[in-house]
């Protein structure tokens, strides 16, 4: 009988203890599966949408280049239990008087770069205060070879994780352990902060990120929906289907593949955006190809516009010497003159209607897709015909055309176009 009692006992141990080891694990899956929501919670907790702690310094000054901008750091949130600190530069309008308000816009750099006090300027130019935010624990200065013959930036002792790779850092390591995590809280942080200076307009603050930055743009504006306008550079979703990450992604284990898809795919954060939003790329960007770009600008739900240039250069300068960009922020912030508003007539056909004044138009279209990276294929250029009494613009194909898009120009020289689409045969 006590033999008897003892297998029961040590039955229902075994079980039970299965059973909670199985629900623990299920429960993870549900909300690792919960993507962006998880994301949230996570970062809500850490109190990012509230303003951090900050101190301005002039350690840095040699650096700066221009007397409108300042050093500043705020705190981040703890990388592995410590107190991390992010450096930014912080510009104001040198127009601005006292007591005025002005917009404002953060600004997110890509892979390789940091925080550009040519940026910055280029900003309060424009009427606006400015905020880059260094998203790998950077400090103004040279960049130096590290001892893999890397070239970093210079970081300090509270600068937190920096970018390994395409997503390596998620192998595993726990969500706050890792780079994306904590440049996304750094966006958010940076976003409620300048929101809270006295000359700031809290009802009228930006974002705009170049490559990286713009992968990280469009996962940001997914969770933080206090921005009033988007302006993604080059970085988009879908980037397992990009040649470029399709490759990088063959480094990850499987787990660490699901891990991506389900948390950190910025497809699952653009269909949350709310702000009016501008994407910008390249034709044939070696980083995000169209198919992908393509895809995530459909995926948008949001007032959007689009702009694409033909063999568009990728790099930081390029992505923000656009006039197209400072003219959609004044649009959205100080009621300038609307984008060209362009959209196909039918679900077949190769024209679109359009809203604003068109000067001229041009088509493009390209006969070989097997492979979307930069280099291995064209597109061509070809007649656009605008009708100026019907709103419409037409353009002929040949057989050979696989996908095309429209580009329509402005009376005031700005281009915007249709997103590209397969040519229906």
């Amino acid at each position: 009988m006590i033999n008897i009692q003892y297998f029961i006992y040590l039955f229902l141990i075994i079980f039970f203890s299965i059973t909670s080891f199985c629900t623990s694990q299920s429960s993870e899956k549900i909300v690792q599966n919960k993507g962006p929501e998880w994301v949230n919670g996570s970062l809500s907790e850490r109190g990012v949408f509230k303003r951090p702690n900050f101190t301005f310094t002039n350690h840095y000054d040699q650096h700066k280049k221009y007397s409108n901008i300042k050093g500043l750091f705020f705190d981040g949130v703890s990388y592995h239990g410590k107190p991390t600190k992010v450096f930014s530069w912080y510009g104001v309008p040198e127009s601005l008087e006292l007591g005025e308000k002005a917009p404002a816009v953060v600004l997110v750099h890509g892979g390789g770069g940091t925080v550009f006090p040519d940026w910055v300027k280029k900003w309060t130019d424009h009427g606006y205060i400015a905020i880059s935010v260094a998203l790998e624990g950077q400090l103004p200065g040279e960049r130096k070879t590290d001892s893999k013959t890397v070239m970093k930036w210079p970081t300090h002792k509270y600068s937190g994780p920096y970018r390994q790779g395409f997503f390596l850092d998620i192998m595993n390591k726990k969500l706050e352990n890792q780079w994306f995590y904590h440049a996304v809280a750094d966006i958010i942080l940076a976003n409620s902060l300048i929101r809270s200076f006295p000359e700031v307009d809290s009802t009228q603050v930006g974002i705009t990120g170049i490559s990286w930055g713009g992968i990280l743009t469009n996962v940001v504006t997914g969770i933080d929906n206090r921005f009033d306008f988007s302006i993604p550079v080059y970085g988009c979703g879908y980037l397992h289907q990009a040649p470029t990450y399709m490759e990088q992604l063959k480094s990850h284990t499987p787990e660490s593949k699901q891990f991506y898809l389900t948390i950190w795919e910025p497809s699952l954060y653009i269909p949350l955006q709310q702000q009016p939003t501008l994407f910008i790329n390249g034709t044939n960007d070696g980083h995000f190809s169209m198919n992908s770009f393509t895809k995530t600008y459909n995926a948008s739900d949001t007032k959007k516009y689009l702009h694409l240039e033909h063999e568009m250069k990728h790099g930081h300068y390029a992505g923000w010497n656009k006039v197209i960009i400072y003219s959609f922020a004044d649009y959205i912030t100080k009621e300038s003159e609307a984008p060209l508003n362009l959209s196909y007539k039918k679900d077949e056909g190769t024209e679109i209607d359009y809203e604003g004044e068109v000067n001229q138009a041009v088509a493009y279209f390209t006969t070989d897709t097997a492979n979307w990276g930069g280099n291995h294929y064209k597109w061509i250029e070809t007649e656009a015909k605008v009708s100026k009494s019907n709103k419409t613009i037409s353009t002929e194909l040949p057989d050979s055309a696989l996908y095309y898009f429209i580009n329509a120009t402005s009376d005031d020289g700005l281009t915007y176009s249709t997103p590209m689409r397969k040519v229906m045969k």
